[in-house]
């Protein structure tokens, strides 16, 4: 699959993903954003609600996406859906802001009904964004998105997955020289981190 995740990466091929959750449970999974590129350009968008496997929304999970229980006492169940989503993640590459929190929901709520996780490769938007413009001072979404002029209606996950995927392109189109680690479903395990000041060690009244 490398081989064909490297040519997606040239060829600007990829799904952006978030997630909302009911609560602070992660296979609380309430609503999901989801926008194709294909050749730099969006070619779809999806978005839905998810019946959670536990119908509770907390206040202020509920204060963050204004998503209510009566939103999503009729809404499909994961399992409903999944047979919609599955396409957009299985063998593609999955670029999420904050990608360890929305890789996180999916995997706790496919496993929360014993559904198998596909293989697929995942990129954080939050890293890529570091990386590719260090003189940004945050790479918050919504700082992104003002920087770059770009509409966000924050929180609602087809919005929010929508400035993901423009960042994404911004980003690759950068002209950074990423180094994506294949060997890992994260590509951009440890991109965007400030390498840690050299602190000596002293012995013997010298440091070293």
């Amino acid at each position: 699959m490398q081989h064909k995740i490297q040519q997606d990466l040239h060829e600007l091929n990829f799904t952006a993903l978030d997630f909302e959750t009911a609560n602070e449970k992660r296979h609380s999974a309430c609503s999901i954003g989801l926008v194709q590129v294909r050749g730099g350009q969006v070619v779809e968008r999806r978005q839905y609600l998810i019946r959670p496997v536990e119908l509770r929304v907390e206040p202020i999970n509920y204060s963050i996406h204004r998503i209510s229980v009566q939103q999503l006492r009729t809404a499909p169940s994961w399992p409903e859906l999944w047979p919609l989503i599955e396409p957009f993640v299985h063998e593609q590459l999955v670029v999420a802001h904050n990608a360890a929190f929305d890789m996180s929901v999916l995997d706790k709520t496919l496993l929360a009904y014993d559904l198998p996780t596909p293989a697929f490769h995942a990129m954080c938007s939050v890293k890529l964004a570091k990386a590719a413009f260090p003189h940004l001072e945050r790479a918050r979404l919504s700082d992104l998105a003002t920087h770059f002029g770009l509409t966000l209606n924050h929180h609602d996950s087809l919005s929010d997955a929508e400035v993901c995927a423009e960042i994404t392109l911004r980003a690759l189109r950068s002209g950074h020289p990423f180094a994506f680690c294949f060997k890992q479903r994260e590509l951009t395990k440890g991109l965007g981190t400030k390498p840690k000041p050299f602190v000596g060690r002293r012995t013997s009244g010298s440091w070293a």
